[in-house]
């Protein structure tokens, strides 16, 4: 994780509505942090930055090169298609976004907290696959996740199912995250809204 690019622990925002306790990931489009409110309550928190694109001075984001200007605000309005339809959907296995804002030169929302590990990251850690219960377990809630983004209204599909895009908390709860690839199909199978910035689809995971 490059952390010379992500904000501080302890960075103030939104006139210190929100503290950022630490640092959780830096991906191609984005970082992630863990952020405390003034209620003392704990969000996951996502800020838009595009690494090889953006740069932080001072605190803000910027665009490294003035030719890479167009390419950030058209991912960022993408970026922020991603918040809205996340925080339209209501099941207990898709993480739920809560709040959109502007700062720093980007965006950022923030969404439930998880405190647990994606699948990824646990057969990282024990080097062992799941047992057929654990499979049937995990299965059925994401499933479950499955069912109702594929039931919004256009339908949504996700189009970047992972072992690292699955979380699973300390009560074995699953949580389907990260919709950046994810697109809105009308009733005719044309795309109507896509989030999807083109390079984040994974070799082996995704759909032809």
């Amino acid at each position: 994780m490059n952390t010379n690019q992500m904000l501080p622990v302890g960075t103030p925002l939104r006139g210190g509505d929100l503290t950022v306790i630490s640092q959780l990931s830096s991906g191609g489009f984005g970082n992630a942090y863990v952020v405390r409110n003034r209620l003392d309550k704990v969000f996951a928190m996502k800020e838009f930055f595009i690494r090889g694109v953006n740069q932080r001075v001072d605190g803000n984001v910027t665009v490294s090169v003035a030719d890479n200007k167009a390419t950030f605000e058209s991912q960022r309005a993408k970026f922020e298609k991603e918040a809205k339809r996340l925080s339209k959907i209501s099941n207990p296995h898709v993480v739920r976004v809560h709040d959109l804002f502007y700062e720093n030169g980007t965006v950022y929302y923030t969404m439930d907290y998880i405190d647990g590990e994606s699948l990824a990251k646990r057969l990282e850690r024990t080097g062992q696959p799941l047992s057929e219960e654990e499979v049937k377990r995990v299965l059925h809630q994401l499933l479950c996740a499955l069912d109702c983004v594929h039931s919004q209204q256009p339908p949504l599909l996700h189009l970047d199912l992972k072992l690292a895009n699955i979380m699973q908390d300390r009560q074995d709860n699953v949580y389907l995250i990260d919709f950046g690839s994810s697109k809105q199909i009308d009733s005719e199978g044309g795309e109507l809204l896509s989030a999807t910035t083109g390079f984040t689809y994974t070799q082996g995971y995704a759909p032809l």
